[in-house]
């Protein structure tokens, strides 16, 4: 039998058909297939790698706090000595007020006591009812302080001058209150009550 021009045109397109239904199954569907999940394993390490970026980048930013708040605490506890050292005290605020032009009237410390709820760092009251059994209660802030009332006399600009010295004083001290009198024109009188504090050995 003799196979015409067209039956052969038919039969070619019909094997071109089935190669590329062939192909189309066993090899384009499998690969296509195979590139979208490297494609989604790609996107989630992309996606994991701008976390740990993030990450890093919290790190870096917490370690810098971090080192800022330890110099922080070292500078503040440089200034919180072991013990009253009420000689050493009164020989630093007399020289503090020699330097600042002002005469030193009084310095009356009064006796250590336990920082009040109040204060920075204290521990915050007992909840009603007392702390649950086996529930440790609040831990008590390591450092100590006493009261320091302060009495000075000199002119306006001498008084702002010590009073601003004692903000950068050896020892860290928190005023509480200011009393201002006329004594005799240009001299004023100044009363400072403040608070100073204590870290024993040990808690630092």
């Amino acid at each position: 039998m003799r196979i015409g021009g067209r039956e052969r045109m038919l039969i070619s397109l019909v094997l071109v058909a089935a190669m590329v239904g062939v192909f189309y199954l066993f090899v384009y569907t499998p690969k296509t297939t195979q590139l979208k999940d490297l494609q989604a394993r790609l996107d989630q390490r992309l996606a994991r790698l701008r976390q740990m970026e993030e990450l890093a980048a919290q790190r870096e930013a917490l370690e810098r706090e971090f080192e800022t708040r330890q110099q922080r605490i070292q500078a503040i506890e440089a200034k919180l000595p072991a013990a009253r050292e009420i000689p050493a005290l009164l020989r630093q605020m007399q020289a503090v007020a020699g330097e600042s032009g002002v005469k030193l009237t009084l310095l009356r410390p009064g006796p250590l006591e336990a920082p009040s709820a109040g204060l920075p760092g204290a521990a915050p009251p007992p909840a009603p009812g007392g702390q649950p059994a086996g529930q440790p209660g609040p831990a008590a802030p390591p450092y100590q302080l006493f009261k320091l009332e302060l009495g000075f006399e000199g002119t306006y600009e001498k008084a702002l001058t010590f009073l601003r010295r004692l903000e950068n004083f050896p020892r860290f001290i928190a005023m509480t209150q200011i009393t201002l009198s006329i004594q005799e024109l240009p001299n004023l009188r100044l009363g400072v009550t403040s608070n100073t504090f204590v870290l024993p050995e040990g808690t630092r």
